[in-house]
């Protein structure tokens, strides 16, 4: 039997699955920019042209987008932990072609198995966390999340680097073959990790639901903060019920209370953000940008890249701090006001191209990724999953997630024609679209921040509007501690006493 963890033992390796799965898509957004970047890589894939190295840097996303699909379809029937561990196999299998790759055509085909992969997992993770985590400081434990995304990042930026100058192929089939190492060690987390309480609860499965609630707040199964918990989630399940069995179209559909398509819409955004943002421009291509379009030679690329990749890693962490004191609102506005402010300088300098504005835009490319992570990023990774009610969770973050891929590939698509056709007036895009992101958080977005997933149904039960974000009550970022979830746990096994209680008290008297 393999070992049962509980407590914080418990919440950390759900951490630690779910960080390495993230690490994992953050490496693979490095390792395109970098393996680019030598030709012994190009020469295999048969030099080509931006729009073919577009595609095949790209055709990644469009397999997310498949395995999102695949989520959408089959993820609630096969569980939040079953979906992680297909994922892994699905990516593995996908990454071992690619390592093998020894065409353009090969490299395709295997870039879109992995990305399956990589698809379905991005759905099942952010939803295990966010069921299974406590609601007071949930969005600080998110941020290890998107951390661990950009630490990918800058491993694959400098082991491409390492590799650069390596004999043969070896130069860029050792950094694609080490997306299978950490891939592993996902899968070796699996055993140990819980299925979600509110998955196993809506299947019916309650006294399983019960144990994973008592091992994820280490209390024994008959404690009343284990019964509020569960009593919690059974009545948010109790009145999603009331609108009958969930059909597939429902999730595009306002027709019920919890009002599905609404916060579909508001799940996608941060996920849109987090690609319209034009951050993907930066990390999938900035070796490339720097060397063919800023003047740095190869090696010079390489270097500065990897130096803002690992900047962009140590700045991940700040929100840790911060993320559920001002609330996930706040967060994505002065993120996208700051993201706004460095496309247009890189843009602005980019007009009259000179070896001070050259320096002047690396300064504010670092800048941007800087600004980005510490606000967009960490919660566009986080809100989908808060805010989807669990009636059609899997199938509305699978939504979500689809929009995420397929807007990355678009990104990822037309970057070096971008580029290639306008030049440094390429970012003057990205900075308009950053700026749109604080009206549109300002006027629609709700806050997620000290509430449990029950909670955030309520807004959408009790106070439902299109312009959420202009009731305050909506807005208002919680300041919960363990302390308020605990008594919160307590009122909802007190009054399903007094329910049990009422009734046999009716019992007694119609005897």
């Amino acid at each position: 039997m393999v070992l049962e963890l509980r407590g914080s033992r418990l919440i950390a390796v759900i951490l630690m699955a779910s960080g390495l799965d993230f690490l994992l898509f953050g490496y693979d957004q490095g390792l395109f920019g970098g393996i680019l970047a030598g030709t012994g890589f190009t020469d295999m894939l048969g030099n080509p042209s931006p729009t073919m190295t577009g595609l095949v840097t790209g055709v990644y996303d469009i397999g997310c987008a498949i395995g999102a699909v695949a989520a959408f379809i089959w993820g609630e029937r096969i569980g939040r932990k079953r979906s992680i561990i297909i994922a892994n196999v699905v990516f593995i299998i996908g990454a071992a072609i690619q390592t093998a790759s020894f065409s353009y055509g090969q490299m395709v085909a295997a870039r879109i198995i992995a990305g399956a992969g990589v698809g379905l997992s991005t759905v099942a993770v952010p939803i295990l966390q966010s069921e299974t985590l406590p609601s007071h400081n949930r969005g600080a434990l998110l941020v290890v999340q998107s951390g661990l995304i950009i630490i990918g990042v800058a491993i694959a930026s400098w082991l491409c680097f390492a590799t650069l100058f390596a004999n043969g192929s070896l130069q860029w089939r050792l950094p694609i073959a080490c997306q299978m190492f950490f891939s592993m060690l996902v899968l070796c987390c699996c055993p140990f990790i819980c299925e979600s309480p509110r998955w196993l609860a809506k299947r019916g499965e309650t006294e399983k639901a019960r144990h994973v609630i008592s091992r994820l707040l280490d209390k024994p199964e008959d404690d009343v903060e284990v019964k509020g918990q569960l009593n919690e989630i059974l009545e948010a399940i109790a009145l999603e019920n009331e609108d009958g069995e969930a059909a597939w179209g429902e999730v595009f559909s306002n027709a019920t209370k919890a009002r599905n398509l609404q916060r579909v819409l508001l799940g996608m955004g941060p996920y849109m953000m987090n690609q319209w943002s034009g951050v993907n421009a930066l990390c999938y291509y900035l070796a490339y940008i720097l060397e063919k379009y800023l003047g740095f030679n190869t090696r010079m690329s390489l270097i500065l890249a990897s130096v803002a990749f690992t900047q962009y890693a140590v700045f991940s962490w700040p929100p840790y701090f911060y993320i559920d004191r001002i609330g996930r609102r706040r967060t994505v506005i002065y993120s996208s006001i700051g993201c706004a402010v460095c496309m247009a300088v890189i843009a602005g300098s980019l007009i009259n191209q000179t070896h001070t504005n050259s320096a002047v835009a690396v300064a504010f490319m670092f800048l941007f990724l800087d600004c980005f992570t510490l606000g967009i990023l960490p919660v566009s990774w986080s809100y989908s999953a808060e805010i989807q009610p669990l009636r059609v969770r899997n199938k509305s973050t699978a939504v979500g997630v689809f929009a995420h891929w397929t807007s990355n590939f678009v990104v990822v698509m037309v970057t070096p024609l971008g580029l290639n056709s306008i030049g440094g007036n390429y970012f003057w895009i990205w900075a308009i679209v950053c700026a749109s992101f604080v009206p549109i958080t300002y006027y629609f977005g709700v806050e997620t921040s000290g509430r449990s997933l029950e909670q955030i149904d309520n807004m959408f039960f009790e106070e439902p509007r299109v312009l959420m974000g202009l009731n305050k009550r909506h807005t208002q970022v919680i300041q919960a501690t363990k302390e308020d979830e605990e008594n919160r746990h307590r009122a909802f096994a007190k009054l399903d006493h007094e329910k049990a209680m009422h009734v046999e008290d009716v019992e007694t008297a119609s005897n």
